[in-house]
């Protein structure tokens, strides 16, 4: 059979067709994907803001007030899951209900439980998108009582838990993942009371009889100059006085199939210099040392370290802080993190993931929020390309044997 040139051209054309169809599903379906994972730029903090190197000071007994900050970035914040954590030696909530939430931002609240040294509150903008935390805002208020004075060089901290998470309701965020980049501690330090009346006579007894005082002996006088020497127990902590790490948090349920892709964020203070590396043990055989970003170099670290779980089983997260001075945070509960890992065949189940109180409040934001996000689904480019790409084909071959 003569191949004319008409030919020639339709059965290049239909060739060019049957590559460019493919190729073009393929690079809308990478420029879905891209869109569709959410920016993680929420930051949760406590004002007044403190670090370890300007902490918030309280006496026994002083009531006081941490407002918990919502900073949403580039992101739409619709709902909040906080999980603040402290230590009831220190300071206790002083009612039954110590968290107000801000009924202005967050007008829905969808759980408030109290616990001893923690509390955790989930909080939603309702059902309408344009309430959606769009700048810096107050979620709520927490009311504590200073209880007992915190150690020479240690303060005491407010944290956010692992299980604390920020949803938006982007158009370039998916509705149930977490959002959350950061979560910055709050740092106490508390002195004790003001001196009363009878310290005077303690005050008065070196200066009572200064006479004798003058008099002692040159060897005499030795045994009070030893009195301190003991001193590295004085409040100056010296080398001893070891960083503190205050939480390792995760992005995600920390239960899934293999592999398991997780981003662990390790919060911490330097009691003593500065922060310069944090260790990242994720229980698997892996250990990774972050010695750049995140404040490292600095008293105040939020460090971020991802990693993944490529074998089925359970492993024992943890991170350690070192600092300037080559002190290491000893062991803390938490800063571990258990992570469980299925096989990639086995259903993993949704109880106890951080992600189940997302359907309330998302399923009454979809029918508002889906007409301004308009993202078309993957399997509707594939269809619609597919049927363009048959008719063409088909058209392409009753012309091709016409001619």
């Amino acid at each position: 059979m003569n191949l004319s040139g008409k030919k020639l051209f339709l059965f290049g054309f239909i060739a060019v067709l049957l590559v460019g169809i493919p190729l073009t599903v393929y690079l809308l379906q990478q420029q879905q994907e891209t869109r569709s994972r959410a920016e993680k730029s929420t930051t949760l903090s406590f004002t007044p803001e403190s670090t370890a190197t300007a902490p918030i000071t309280k006496n026994v007994g002083d009531t006081f007030t941490l407002d918990v900050v919502v900073d949403p970035g580039v992101n739409l914040v619709s709902f909040v899951k906080l999980e603040i954590q402290y230590d009831p030696d220190k300071i206790e909530a002083v009612s039954a209900t110590p968290f107000q939430p801000n009924a202005i931002v967050f007008p829905s609240t969808l759980e408030s439980k109290f616990e001893t040294g923690k509390m955790s509150i989930t909080l939603a903008v309702g059902p309408d998108p344009t309430k959606a935390v769009q700048q810096k805002a107050k979620a709520g208020t927490i009311t504590f009582k200073a209880k007992a004075n915190t150690p020479p060089g240690t303060p005491t901290l407010v944290t956010y838990g692992s299980n604390t998470q920020a949803l938006s309701i982007g158009p370039s965020d998916q509705s149930s993942e977490n959002v959350l980049s950061s979560a910055i501690p709050a740092t106490i330090v508390i002195g004790g009371a003001a001196p009363s009346g009878p310290v005077s006579p303690t005050l008065a007894i070196p200066t009572g009889s200064p006479t004798p005082t003058i008099e002692l002996s040159p060897t005499e006088a030795l045994s009070p100059t030893e009195s301190p020497t003991p001193g590295p127990t004085s409040p100056a902590g010296g080398p001893a006085a070891a960083p503190t790490c205050s939480s390792l948090v995760i992005d995600r349920a920390p239960t899934g199939p293999s592999p398991l892709t997780l981003t662990f964020t390790a919060n911490g203070t330097a009691t003593a210099g500065t922060i310069s590396k944090v260790t990242f043990n994720f229980g698997d055989g892996e250990v990774s040392d972050v010695t750049a970003a995140g404040g490292i170099g600095t008293a105040t670290v939020n460090v971020q370290l991802s990693h993944t779980y490529n074998n089925v089983g359970t492993y024992q997260a943890s991170a350690v802080l070192t600092d300037s001075n080559n002190n290491v945070s000893p062991a803390a509960t938490n800063c571990k993190q258990s992570i469980v890992v299925a096989d990639a065949a086995t259903p993993t189940p949704g109880a106890g993931s951080i992600l189940e109180p997302v359907a309330p409040t998302t399923a009454p934001v979809e029918p508002s929020a889906t007409p301004t996000m308009a993202k078309p689904g993957a399997a509707n480019v594939v269809a619609g390309m597919g049927f363009v790409a048959l008719i063409m084909m088909v058209g392409g071959a009753l012309l091709f044997f016409a001619l």
